[in-house]
């Protein structure tokens, strides 16, 4: 290189610095920084070099490489892309690689900012909710975090959870707003499958605790059939006989339509309960989940000799809950305890449903029994798939009972009854009295 300046005159690395890989004299290699410069008014030429070890800094540069690459194969991978907004114009605002291939853009297409961008990509039933958070953000919130749809350019629908964190300086003016996008289409396609796979089991188990409820079920229904068959023949006589009342045929035809309306409304609770249907949340009294559950099975209940004593709580506490679902709950656990006493002395067997506000706020039910307990083995596998005690049972009523709550927010367990026999408990998040109210 010297000699090429020399005879040529050209400055291929004079005065410019230049990297590369230099040798000590124990023979190990090392990266280097060669800065060459000519001593002005010498001759023949002389020339001033500087050589620096850089490899703490070239070692750097590459574990920065390295964690970029794996950055962008760990976001490929979650199908996440992240950003930076900067509102002092300092510097570039930045989109990681991915980030584009999430909200439907080809990587190197024009730059537009990424708020910008998304605003008209979001869905319109969730637009109001995204500029609402937006606007949280601009107006002083530290963070947001929120899920919401967005439409790809293709039309493509997908779900993304979107979280972003601002950088406020000294007077309070936004600096920057660091970003992540993660497409969570897949798991909200999977927890969709799930829930609706949970909702088609839990139709399941009401079908099947009604058809356990089948022999009181028929002589609830057979009753108003019976009487209305009496009644109709009573007034066959009397429009037969010579002295018709027409007061009396009347009279039979009003009991003939009250027992009508009777079954009607029994085969409506049934079809109520047994039908599928999607989940419904809404506000309720405890209490009256109760008082549905007792006309479902009080039937049943007497068929079998049991009674079923309600201790309904002094509160009335409000829950925010799918009835139906608790219903089913609240029913396959008195199923059960009609079983566990079929070979008790009548004189035992008595249900109690009882509603109370527990020491942490939440509404607690129990369904306590006279039976024949549950012993601790038995306990630990109790809530378990498959696993049932009674001959010719499913195994699948506990656990989904179980599901139901915690979907609900609450929890399922059993013990013990001090008095013989066992006792299941669920809680539930009460809806507060505010908000009751």
């Amino acid at each position: 290189y010297l000699r090429h300046y020399i005879e040529a005159g050209e400055p291929r690395i004079i005065g410019i610095g230049r990297e590369l890989l230099a040798k000590r004299r124990a023979g190990s290699e090392f990266s280097a920084e060669l800065a060459v410069g000519r001593v002005q008014g010498t001759e023949p030429p002389r020339f001033v070099g500087f050589i620096r070890d850089i490899t703490v800094r070239r070692n750097a540069e590459e574990a920065l490489r390295r964690s970029e690459a794996q950055l962008t194969v760990a976001q490929e991978i979650a199908n996440l892309g992240n950003y930076v907004v900067h509102f002092d114009g300092k510097f570039e605002d930045y989109w990681s690689p991915h980030l584009y291939r999430v909200l439907g853009r080809r990587y190197g297409e024009p730059y537009i900012s990424v708020y910008d961008y998304l605003e008209p990509m979001v869905h319109p039933a969730d637009r109001a909710r995204w500029l609402q958070v937006r606007g949280e953000l601009d107006r002083g919130a530290r963070s947001m975090d929120i899920e919401y749809r967005v439409i790809h350019p293709d039309g493509a629908l997908r779900y993304v959870h979107h979280i972003a964190h601002t950088t406020r300086g000294p007077d309070g003016r936004t600096l920057r707003q660091v970003g992540t996008l993660h497409d969570i289409t897949d798991r909200r396609r999977a927890e969709d499958e799930a829930r609706q796979m949970q909702d088609r089991i839990a139709h399941f188990g009401r079908i099947s605790t009604m058809g356990e409820m089948a022999a009181g079920i028929a002589h609830e229904v057979n009753q108003p059939l019976t009487a209305i068959a009496t009644y109709a023949q009573a007034c066959q006589r009397l429009i037969g006989s010579k002295d018709v009342s027409t007061e009396e045929v009347a009279t039979a035809l009003e009991h003939i339509g009250a027992q009508a309306l009777r079954a009607g409304e029994v085969i409506r609770r049934l079809r109520t309960f047994v039908k599928n249907r999607e989940v419904r949340r809404e506000q309720i009294e405890a209490n009256r989940l109760l008082e549905d559950v007792l006309t479902l099975a009080q039937t049943d209940a007497a068929h079998n000799g049991v009674r079923i004593v309600l201790e309904p709580s002094p509160l009335s506490p409000q829950v925010q809950a799918d009835a139906v679902q608790i219903q089913q709950v609240i029913l396959n656990l008195v199923r059960n305890s009609i079983d566990a006493m079929l070979d008790a002395p009548e004189a035992r067997r008595e249900i109690v449903l009882r509603t109370h506000v527990d020491a942490e706020g939440d509404v607690e039910f129990m369904v306590a029994d006279r039976g024949t307990g549950v012993d601790t083995g038995t306990m630990a596998e109790l809530f378990n798939p498959f696993f049932t005690t009674k001959p010719g049972g499913t195994g699948l009523g506990l656990s989904i009972s179980r599901s139901i709550v915690r979907a609900h927010g609450g929890k399922l367990w059993c013990s013990a009854n001090p008095g013989g026999g066992a006792r299941f408990f669920f809680t539930l998040p009460a809806v507060p009295s505010s908000a009751g109210s």
